[in-house]
């Protein structure tokens, strides 16, 4: 099927002015300033002046079989749905394990990621959990990435934290050089996404870790790097020498800093805007501890706190283009995805049309099917 939206406010994240926007099939086909001279028999034509069209969100952070939660079996969280991540302007997502890996299974996970393919999302997966010993499907984790398909890293390992294995110096230079490797025979990321919790130590295992050029500071993406503005400094520091960030759009307990603060501060403390992403951790759990570590309550984060975070960046000042980013072709390309996280020719055809007026999502598109937010059924 052939669709062509005309008059749209292209931002692909870069902004390319009004364009006409050639669908044919699951791609890009074509941009135009004009498309009106062509004729596409059967072609279905929408006149989208007056919305924008974005690239569809990459959520680098889901826990798409739900968390397990550390308030007993049942705080266990549902698994999420593809019609959420779609109402949220999310189309690429990489789910992952956290604390739980005893009744959420690697398995269970692949199993899932293997469904949100078949619902169009293009999803993928790490391996691994907080758990060290490193889990995997394979028996290894040079194995699992460069063997199995959706898997594309490691994640997320826990430090800094009174749920983590403590792992320590050489066992994350060990599992960086098992990463790497990997990379290298499977053309993939090989990355390893890193839960930093609230010690005192922040991100020092991670900076002793890369402390001579053996281990590569880009091997690592510390995540939720804005709990607290200590943490966000310490985020600073690493991105100096060159590493990248990820920061949480759900967290709203405690210190929090906001997703747009945090990128303010970090920009105006050296920092790259290339070099920093943002995800949701949606369908985790956000548990509220003593400071004696006792469990006090919980709730579940949400994948909407994304399209939130980006909005709040725009209101501010930021400008659209560099919005963007953190939310899309930057995920894309640290994670290494192919034909997502920006709009070009031959591109999957994943775009957030958005209404200029009130910046809302209006649309989405996935994989070249279209759907009207109101078509978009959450449970």
């Amino acid at each position: 099927m052939i669709k062509i939206f005309r008059k749209v406010e292209l931002y692909t994240p870069t902004y390319s002015g009004k364009k006409d926007l050639l669908i044919v099939g699951e791609h890009i086909e074509g941009i135009f300033d004009n498309i009106g001279k062509y004729s596409f028999p059967k072609s279905i034509t929408k006149n989208f002046d007056g919305k924008i069209a974005v690239p569809g969100f990459v959520d680098g952070h889901v826990h798409v079989i739900g968390g397990g939660g550390e308030g007993g079996f049942v705080s266990r969280i549902p698994e999420i749905q593809a019609s959420k991540l779609l109402s949220c302007g999310i189309t690429s997502v990489i789910g992952l394990l956290g604390t739980d890996s005893v009744t959420k299974s690697l398995l269970s996970l692949f199993a899932k990621v293997k469904a949100l393919r078949e619902e169009r999302i293009n999803a993928y997966m790490l391996t691994g959990s907080y758990e060290y010993p490193i889990q995997t499907i394979s028996g290894s984790v040079k194995k699992d990435i460069v063997l199995l398909d959706p898997i594309i890293g490691v994640g997320e390992v826990a430090i800094s934290d009174h749920r983590s294995s403590v792992i320590t110096i050489q066992e994350i230079r060990r599992l960086a050089g098992e990463c790497h490797v990997a990379s290298l025979l499977s053309s993939k990321s090989g990355k390893i996404v890193v839960h930093v919790g609230k010690s005192s130590k922040m991100l020092s295992p991670l900076m002793e870790a890369i402390s001579d050029d053996e281990v590569q500071i880009t091997s690592f993406l510390p995540t939720h790097v804005n709990r607290n503005s200590r943490l966000l400094e310490a985020a600073a520091e690493w991105m100096k020498r060159g590493g990248f960030v990820d920061l949480t759009a759900g967290i709203s307990e405690g210190e929090f800093v906001s997703v747009k603060d945090a990128i303010k501060y970090l920009l105006e403390n050296g920092g790259d805007i290339d070099h920093i992403l943002v995800s949701s951790d949606s369908q985790g759990s956000i548990p509220v501890f003593d400071e004696s570590g006792n469990f006090l309550s919980m709730k579940i984060s949400g994948c909407s706190v994304m399209f939130k975070a980006f909005r709040e960046c725009v209101q501010s000042g930021m400008k659209m283009e560099d919005a963007l980013k953190p939310f899309t072709v930057n995920v894309a390309r640290f994670f290494k995805l192919k034909n997502v996280g920006n709009l070009d020719v031959d591109k999957r055809a994943d775009i957030v049309f958005l209404d200029q007026k009130n910046l809302e999502i209006d649309s989405i598109m996935v994989n070249g099917e279209y759907f009207h937010k109101n078509e978009l059924r959450v449970n």
